[in-house]
Parts: structure tokens; C-alpha cells; sequence
């Protein structure tokens, strides 16, 4: 800037003092605007669903609007490299998966995509996988479908969001340990379209989480054959775990929150206690409770260490999986 007259001194010394004022102020008034939440799976899928909830609560904390947009492909890595490459403004957070820590940076599925650019706020969910069919399905259990699926090697669908994802490796695992021959059926937009193939008859069956499977459970159009945990669900008390019915298959998934590691830490501290103080929130542990959700809260630090786990876990199996030829990297 060029300054001009007898007043360019006063002017200068007037700007170095009100800059440092300026940001702190802008910092003390953080957020004072919409955010951008960005969504990686297709709109009416069990993700976009529950993390439509639980922003719709967090508006109330941070008192701005968050405003969610679907970007969708390659296993939500189209969408978290936009995340990725956002400005690191504070306006702009995203909803992560299983897929875009695990799957997406396994097989390289985007160029440019690197985990280390994310900074996590914190978790929303943690829930296990569950295999479900229609509710007029002639299997009413889990060992119903294996001798149906001997008796008619690779003729039965079992549907997933991504081959190689995050539904896609229970589903391989239980075969395996069932010593049966499957259809694995992708559906890569999500759980939404997944559901679909699964009520329409297209497929036979999927592999999906919890969450994902209550409403059509509830709604009386599906039914769950197993639950992948070492305990049973609580909101599907009545169904058995995989362990209980002779299969070590033990699976799940997340839902989290991240923005860019480039963005401010008081920013980012905002951001997560204003995430966390929704989990205090009546309202949202009953719409919790009622959608089956599997809400569980942790902190950025937390979320950190655990996906961190989830990976050397994760990778390490799929590894086996390569070498034993079930999966193609």
C-alpha cells in the first residue's frame, strides 16, 4: 500500500496497532459464518443420514448453519480430497469412514490423497457390521445362508460399498470362514443405493453397518442374521454375533469429523469442544437411541490414535488377503 501526505506516519503506526487487534477479534468472533460440511457418500445413505443429524445439533452449539454437500466417488476419496484441498479457513469440516482412512490410501484410488493433511476433530460413531436380507428372505439364520449358498455355489448376492472397503472385507472373511462361493456386489455411493439393490431383490443380501440396517429393520423390511461383535447389539438384542454361530468375524466402522491440519488450533479446539458439547445434548442421545446410531464420542486426540490403530490393523489384513490372492491391490 502506498500512503500519501502528512499523515503517513500517523497512518502506519494507526495499522501496525490494529492488525494484531483485528485478528484477535476475528479469532474471539470464530465461527461468524456458515461452514461447509463436506459429505462424502450420496445423500439418503446411512453416513449422509446420521451426520446430517448430529450438524443439525452442532449448528446449535457453534451457532452458525453448517450447510452439507455430497461429493461422491472412489470410496468417498473424491470427497475428502476436497476436503483435503480446502482452504484452511475453519469453514470447511468433512465426515470421514472407515473407507477414507483405510481403503482410499491403501489402494491409492486418488492421486494426491495423503491422511497427514487432515487434522481429526473428533468421532461421531463407532458401530459393527451386520449382514442383513429382506425380511421375506426363506434364510431366517446365519447357517440358513451358508447351506443355501453350498447348496447353489456363486449364485448368491451379498452387497457392499466398495470392493476391497470397509463392507466388502467382512463379507470375504465370513465366506471364507463359511467355505462358501458368493456374488460380492458393489454399490459405491453408498449405503443408500446398497439398501435399495437389497429391498428390490437385486441382491440377497448386504454387508452393512448397524446404523445403516435400522431403519429398514425397524420398518419390518429387513432382518439382521448376524451381528460381527464379540457382544451383542443392543439395539438388536435378540440376534446373535457371527462368534455365537461358529464364525470369528469380528468387523465395524466409524464416522468421524477432520478439517485441514493448515487450520488455526484455537480454530480446531473450537470446532471440537462445540462437537463434543452435542453428545450432552437430551435430544440428540434420544434421536441417538432411536435411529441406532451408535454414538460414541472422541476427543481429536483420541480419534488420532485410534484411526491410527484401525490402520496397522486394517492394512495388515488386507495384506494377508492380497497374498492369499482373495484381493487384488
Amino acid at each position: 500500500m502506498k500512503l500519501f501526505g502528512k499523515f503517513s506516519t500517523a497512518l502506519l503506526a494507526a495499522a501496525a496497532i490494529a492488525v494484531p487487534l483485528a485478528g484477535s477479534a476475528n479469532a474471539a468472533d470464530y465461527p461468524s459464518k456458515d461452514i461447509m460440511h463436506i459429505m462424502p457418500w450420496s445423500a439418503g445413505g446411512g453416513t449422509d443420514t446420521v451426520m446430517r443429524t448430529f450438524m443439525s445439533y452442532a449448528e446449535k452449539q457453534l451457532g452458525v448453519g453448517i450447510n452439507t454437500q455430497n461429493v461422491t466417488g472412489a470410496q468417498s476419496g473424491v470427497g475428502t480430497l476436497r476436503l483435503m484441498k480446502s482452504r484452511p479457513d475453519g469453514y470447511t469440516i468433512g465426515s470421514l469412514t472407515w473407507d477414507s482412512v483405510i481403503t482410499v490410501p491403501y489402494y491409492k484410488l486418488v492421486p494426491g490423497y495423503d491422511t497427514d493433511q487432515l487434522a481429526f476433530l473428533g468421532s461421531v460413531t463407532v458401530h459393527p457390521t451386520t449382514l442383513i436380507v429382506k425380511a421375506d428372505a426363506p434364510w431366517k439364520t446365519l447357517e440358513e445362508f451358508v447351506a443355501a449358498a453350498k447348496a447353489a455355489p456363486g449364485t448368491l448376492k451379498i452387497a457392499n460399498v466398495g470392493t476391497g472397503g470397509v463392507w466388502h472385507l467382512p463379507a470375504l472373511d465370513f465366506a471364507a470362514q463359511a467355505g462358501i462361493d458368493v456374488q460380492h456386489i458393489p454399490y459405491p455411493k453408498g449405503s443408500g443405493p446398497q439398501r435399495e439393490a437389497l429391498l428390490s431383490g437385486e441382491t440377497d443380501a448386504a454387508s452393512t453397518s448397524i446404523s445403516a440396517a435400522f431403519a429398514a429393520v425397524k420398518s419390518g423390511q429387513a432382518r439382521v442374521l448376524g451381528v460381527m461383535s464379540d457382544t451383542r447389539s443392543d439395539f438388536f438384542p435378540d440376534v446373535p454375533t457371527f462368534k455365537e454361530q461358529g464364525y470369528d468375524v469380528v468387523w465395524g466402522s466409524f464416522r468421524l469429523i477432520a478439517t485441514q491440519t493448515g487450520v488455526d488450533a484455537e480454530q480446531r479446539k473450537t470446532l471440537e469442544t462445540a462437537f463434543a458439547k452435542v453428545f450432552d445434548m437430551p435430544d440428540f442421545q434420544k434421536a441417538a437411541a432411536d435411529t441406532g446410531m451408535g454414538a460414541v464420542w472422541m476427543n481429536a486426540e483420541e480419534t488420532a490414535a485410534y484411526i491410527e490403530a484401525s490402520q496397522k490393523k486394517a492394512f495388515a489384513l488386507i495384506d494377508e488377503l492380497v497374498q492369499s490372492g482373495i484381493l487384488k491391490k
